[in-house]
């Protein structure tokens, strides 16, 4: 293209946009675009394309902590190895009837958080969601000793866990995390404004609807972003993101193996 054109290019920008182009706050969760209501995406899939797109190749020996059914499991299916943990068994969690038969895929019932069944210096990549949170910090620690050895030296791992001051800063921020209250229109149209609330309430998510770290089975454990990077840190590990950001309502740490 003649450097004419360009120019001309350029030129054809003049006078627009009084103020400067703008789109939108990328700092809010809620913030509104001319994306309307295709500009919001879910946790889920903003943490698969943050913590394992970018990092899961097909030379990756991955491990997974807790997979349940298998819903990240999948996500991972390209890479040459994945071995997962849970406490419970894969006939319980119908974990191949939802990945499916896969002979790159090993599945272990653990009782401890000891890794013993998991070969030395082999995988260079660890992803845990939904799982921890569930783990008390001591078990967690347990499981950040254990697998050290097991895992390469520059292997990313990217761990959820739970922290109440997160949890409860998300609750007391209301209208700013919750979509329905967050889109809604404002006083001047309150009958609309009243269906939005209505929507919202009969949405809100259960972990709303009672203390979940204090409930006995399936309870949240409160380990906490900053004492769980410390706890990481003193065992050798990089802290390379001590909260990825992708869930507004639990830190998703992001360390390596140095």
């Amino acid at each position: 293209m003649a450097q004419e054109s360009f120019s001309d290019e350029i030129a054809s920008f003049e006078g627009l946009w009084e103020g400067g182009y703008y789109e939108g706050d990328p700092r809010e969760p809620l913030s509104k675009s001319t994306y309307g209501s295709y500009g919001f995406m879910s946790v889920l899939h903003a943490t698969y394309l943050r913590c394992i797109k970018p990092y899961v190749k097909e030379d990756t020996v991955a491990l997974e902590i807790g997979p349940g059914r298998g819903a990240w499991t999948k996500t991972m299916l390209d890479a040459r190895e994945i071995w997962a943990l849970d406490a419970l068994s894969a006939e319980h969690n119908r974990f191949f009837e939802y990945v499916g038969s896969q002979p790159h895929v090993r599945y272990l019932k653990v009782t401890d958080f000891e890794c013993r069944d998991l070969p030395e210096d082999h995988f260079d990549y660890v992803f845990s969601f939904g799982c921890l949170c569930h783990v008390s910090f001591d078990g967690i620690s347990a499981y950040a000793r254990n697998l050290l050895p097991k895992l390469k030296s520059g292997a990313n791992c990217f761990w959820m866990i739970g922290d109440k001051a997160k949890y409860e800063r998300m609750i007391a921020a209301e209208e700013k995390n919750d979509i329905w209250l967050g889109l809604s229109p404002k006083r001047r149209l309150m009958p609309v404004r009243k269906l939005f609330e209505a929507i919202s309430r009969a949405t809100r998510p259960a972990f709303r609807k009672q203390d979940d770290f204090e409930q006995e089975q399936g309870r949240w454990h409160d380990a906490g972003e900053s004492r769980t990077c410390k706890m990481l840190e003193g065992l050798g590990y990089k802290i390379v993101d001590s909260d990825v950001g992708t869930v507004l309502r639990d830190p998703v740490i992001h360390f390596m193996k140095p």
